[in-house]
C-alpha cells in the first residue's frame, strides 16, 4: 500500500501541493487505467479524497481531450516496449481550471516493477511547477523589455536583426530597418521635466505598437531612438509604414504644448549584407532625414519620397 504523505520538505499548511502521486493499474488494454491509489499531494493537486480516486481515472490535465491523448501516448509506448523495457513518458502540460485560469502540470509516468501476463502497475508523478514558469516568464521579460515603455530593449533587438539579417541572406526574402528619432526631445526635458519626457515616450512607444504587424520587431534603440525591424518588407513599403507612423505622430496628442515630430531613417538589407553595414546605412538615412530639416523620412538618398505633409 502507498504511504499518503507529502513530499518531504514541502509546506503541507500552504495549500500548494508537492509531488502528486497516483499508482495506476493497467490490465490488458490501456483504457481500461485506473488507480489504486494516490498519496495526499494528489488530492491537494485534484481535490477529492483517497476513497474517492480509487478506481478512478487518472488526471494529467484538467482538459478531458489533452488526457486522452497523453494515455494514448502511453499505449503506444507500452505496446512497443512488450518485452518490459518501458522507460515512461513525461511533459509539462497547461491545464486549464474550470474558472479560465491556468496552471503549469509537469508529469512522467513510469513502470513499478515488471509486466506481469497483461498487467502492469504504473507510477504518475506530477508537480505544479506554475510558479516556477512565471518567474522564468518574468526575468525573460526583465532580460529582453524597456522597463519604461515596454518595448524590445536593445539587447534583444541586436539579436533578432542578427537573426533576420542571417535569414535574410540564406532566402533572399526583403527585409527592411526603420530608425526614428523624436525631434528636439531634449527641449521636451528641458521645458516640462523628464517625468512629462518619459510620458511622451510611453506615448510613443503605444502608437508603435499600434501601428506595426505581429511579425514587426519595435525597441527602443536609447532615449529618444526607436528601431523597427520590418520582415518581408520591400524599401518602397517601409517607406509608406515610415511616413505613415510619421503622420501619426505629428497629428497624435502628446501631454505636451504643441506637436511632436519624429525622423526617420529607412533601409531595405542587401543580399549577404553585414549588420554593421545595414546600421550604418540606416543611422546615416536619419542623419540626413535631420540635416534636411527634420520631421521627415529618409533612405540616404535612395528612393526618397515625394514632399512630405
Amino acid at each position: 500500500m502507498y504511504q499518503h504523505y507529502g513530499q518531504p520538505g514541502s509546506e503541507s499548511g500552504d495549500g500548494r501541493p508537492g509531488h502528486a502521486v497516483a499508482i495506476l493499474s493497467v490490465q490488458e488494454r490501456v483504457p481500461g487505467i485506473h488507480i489504486v491509489d494516490v498519496n495526499t499531494d494528489y488530492q491537494r493537486l485534484w481535490g477529492g479524497s483517497r476513497e474517492e480516486w480509487l478506481g478512478a481515472f487518472p488526471i494529467v490535465v484538467e482538459q478531458e481531450a489533452a488526457n486522452q491523448q497523453i494515455v494514448a501516448q502511453l499505449g503506444d509506448e507500452l505496446n512497443a516496449s512488450a518485452n518490459g523495457d518501458f522507460e515512461g513518458i513525461s511533459g509539462r502540460e497547461v491545464s486549464r481550471r474550470h474558472d479560465g485560469s491556468r496552471r503549469h502540470i509537469e508529469w512522467r509516468i513510469t513502470a513499478m516493477g515488471p509486466r506481469k501476463s497483461s498487467a502492469m502497475t504504473l507510477v504518475l508523478t506530477q508537480r505544479d511547477v506554475t510558479e516556477q514558469m512565471e518567474k522564468e516568464a518574468k526575468l525573460k521579460r526583465l532580460a529582453t523589455t524597456d522597463m519604461l515603455t515596454g518595448l524590445v530593449n536593445r539587447s534583444h533587438f541586436d539579436a533578432v536583426l542578427k537573426s533576420e539579417v542571417n535569414r535574410q541572406n540564406r532566402y533572399a526574402r526583403s527585409l527592411s530597418l526603420i530608425m526614428l528619432d523624436l525631434d528636439y526631445f531634449k527641449q521636451i526635458n528641458d521645458s516640462y521635466g523628464h517625468d512629462v519626457g518619459d510620458q511622451v515616450l510611453v506615448a510613443l512607444a503605444d502608437l508603435l505598437k499600434s501601428n506595426l504587424r505581429k511579425a514587426d520587431c519595435c525597441a527602443r534603440w536609447g532615449g529618444e531612438e526607436f528601431m523597427l525591424l520590418a520582415p518581408e518588407t520591400s524599401l518602397e513599403q517601409a517607406l509608406r509604414l515610415a511616413d505613415k507612423i510619421r503622420c501619426a505622430i505629428k497629428h497624435t496628442d502628446f501631454p505636451i504644448q504643441g506637436s511632436v515630430t519624429a525622423s526617420f531613417g529607412v533601409v531595405e538589407v542587401h543580399s549577404q549584407e553585414s549588420v554593421k553595414s545595414v546600421m550604418k546605412r540606416v543611422d546615416n538615412a536619419l542623419y540626413l532625414a535631420k540635416e534636411k530639416g527634420r520631421d521627415r523620412v529618409s533612405t540616404g538618398g535612395l528612393l526618397e519620397p515625394a514632399k512630405q505633409a
